[in-house]
């Protein structure tokens, strides 16, 4: 790394500003400086300023303090760092931060390490706190469950008996439920034989354990939340963030009420938080695949200041515990004979091939950016094959489309990520050890060694962008720790990945998968000014110390949404 020295007049002309006569006399002034700041700008050369200097939402200039005074007037506020370490406002390149907050303001929550009889017990306090017949939502238990025979709906009739309960898991894509749920959503043992997606009994009734697209369509039965508790969450959802230095997430699967609420915040109080809005589409979720498709082309409605809703969010596959990711080799056998399935069996696709490529190829004619969900080497190839038909169709387009979890990729692929510029957001908790871990490796062996293969992908000159994936498996939005872990993975230790490159993922490579590069990422004049002032500087502790960082003030578009309380 190295000192950055950048005059007044320097910094402009990086932001497209001409100045007249000196650099001093023309220099604007600032609302807000910083000085006697270690700032790690993460512009292209990695530079240190110790200085910076804030007007109407962006930074004028960055530098040396000497240089940055230049913008000073009678009006401007001048904040000392005293040292503290500065880094551009983190950027979580895959959230899904309403399904979270809301299970915690409004659902039956429950950490994945619950057993089932503390499952049952949650669930028993939920149904006495809730309205007679009124479904009760929460979530999430332990995927591992799944097969284990532990949890069935006998056990949650048995405290639920009136009110149809439904329960997610701790990937986001499976559910558990009670009798009245299957009843509501006409889960019958007729329709068990028809869907595969039903768990059944011995007996081939429904035994309440949903996978994938069956756990979606049960959703439609669910009553949809007030508007008023959407925008709770949303409000909430946006502290919480600042809260760890996040400026800028991605609401990774998106339907309509979700979108409508960001907005209408946004409309009436301003968020302070930038927010992408990955549109789900052509995906059975709580929504039908007609009405995703009204929310994307309805999507310049939901627009504003700080909502982006062109994107969208494709699931090609599952997960692999639940033998719903696609590969190219089969799953473990000890896991396919204990499940029942042929020793060759190697998941499925969701979409078929030519679908995914229609809708890569369409959406991208529309100014859409595509995000692909591909936990599976095979759903990852579909996934680029898809991407790649889609850059031949429209080779002028500038969109930078990605791939979610990546997390078995196979190794001719490596390359394509960057030949083909498509990104690879990736998701931390996949290789921390616990309850999820333990069914990655039942299901697929030495490939969860490199689940995923961070550091394959770097070298193969992929863009990489962090995200929490909360809270699917993460317990947690907070990035420190997922930072921390990157640089010394638990499970796979040889795609660790060095400091600098891992923080690059949660600013300029996450802004990249945004299409937002010239906006975020970095700390650059003619940026917008988001910044986190840090307890420590996490380029010069032991890497035990970064996951304990904490955020002492979040600077976004130049005003302070978050300072921490002294001690």
């Amino acid at each position: 790394m190295r000192t950055v020295l950048r005059s007044a007049g320097a910094a402009l002309a990086l932001a497209g500003v001409c100045l007249v006569g000196s650099a001093t006399a023309a220099a604007p002034s600032a609302e807000t400086i910083y000085l006697n700041g270690r700032i790690h700008t993460q512009d292209s050369e990695r530079s240190i300023a110790n200085a910076v200097a804030i007007a109407e939402g962006r930074f004028i200039a960055v530098g040396e303090e000497e240089t940055v005074r230049a913008h000073a007037d009678d009006s401007t506020r001048i904040i000392d760092l005293h040292g503290k370490t500065v880094v551009p406002g983190i950027v979580d390149g895959h959230g899904h931060y309403v399904r979270g907050f809301k299970r915690q303001l409004f659902s039956c929550d429950f950490p994945s390490s619950a057993e089932p009889d503390e499952i049952t017990e949650r669930v028993k306090q939920c149904v006495a706190d809730a309205k007679p017949g009124e479904w009760v939502v929460g979530g999430a238990w332990a995927s591992a469950y799944a097969d284990s025979g532990k949890i069935d709906r006998t056990r949650l009739d048995a405290v639920s008996p009136d009110n149809p309960v439904y329960l997610l898991d701790d990937t986001g894509h499976n559910g558990y439920v009670n009798s009245k749920a299957l009843k509501a959503a006409g889960f019958t043992k007729k329709r068990a034989a028809e869907m595969a997606a039903i768990q059944t009994d011995a007996d081939g009734e429904p035994n309440g354990i949903l996978f994938e697209e069956a756990a979606g369509e049960l959703t439609q039965a669910i009553p949809p939340m007030s508007d008023a508790k959407y925008q709770q969450t949303v409000r909430r959802s946006v502290n919480e963030a600042n809260r760890f230095g996040i400026t800028t997430f991605v609401e990774a699967r998106t339907d309509r009420p979700t979108v409508r609420a960001y907005h209408d915040v946004d409309q009436k109080d301003g968020l302070h938080a930038r927010v992408a809005t990955f549109l789900q589409y052509d995906t059975d979720f709580n929504e039908t695949a007609a009405e995703q498709r009204k929310t994307l082309a309805d999507r310049a409605q939901y627009r504003s200041n700080n909502v982006y809703p062109d994107f969208a969010k494709l699931y090609l596959d599952g997960v692999p515990p639940a033998l719903t990711a696609s590969l190219l080799e089969p799953y473990e056998a000890g896991v396919l004979e204990a499940k029942g399935q042929p020793a060759d069996y190697k998941g499925e696709l969701r979409m078929k091939p030519d679908a995914i490529t229609q809708d890569a190829i369409e959406l991208a004619r529309q100014g859409v950016t595509v995000k692909m969900h591909a936990t599976g080497d095979g759903s990852v190839r579909a996934a680029l094959d898809a991407f790649e038909a889609a850059r031949k169709a429209n080779p002028e387009g500038e969109l930078h489309h990605s791939i979610a979890h990546a997390s078995v990729v196979a190794p001719a692929d490596l390359k394509r990520f960057a030949e083909l510029d498509v990104a690879a957001d990736v998701a931390p908790p996949l290789w921390i050890r616990g309850p999820y871990s333990s069914a990655m490796r039942n299901a697929i062996g030495h490939r969860y060694d490199k689940t995923p293969p961070t550091k394959a992908l770097l070298d193969a000159g992929a863009v990489i962008a962090y995200g929490s994936d909360w809270p699917s498996i993460s317990s947690s939005i907070n990035p420190w720790p997922h930072l921390a872990s990157m640089v010394e993975r638990e499970i796979g230790p040889e795609e660790s990945i060095s400091l600098q490159a891992a923080v690059d993922t949660m600013t300029r490579g996450a802004a990249y998968t945004l299409n937002l590069s010239d906006e975020i990422g970095s700390i650059e004049a003619g940026k917008s000014a988001d910044l986190v002032v840090l307890d420590r500087d996490i380029f010069d502790i032991p890497n035990a110390e970064i996951a304990d960082t904490k955020a002492l003030r979040t600077v976004f578009r130049g005003k302070t949404v978050y300072e921490a309380q002294s001690p």
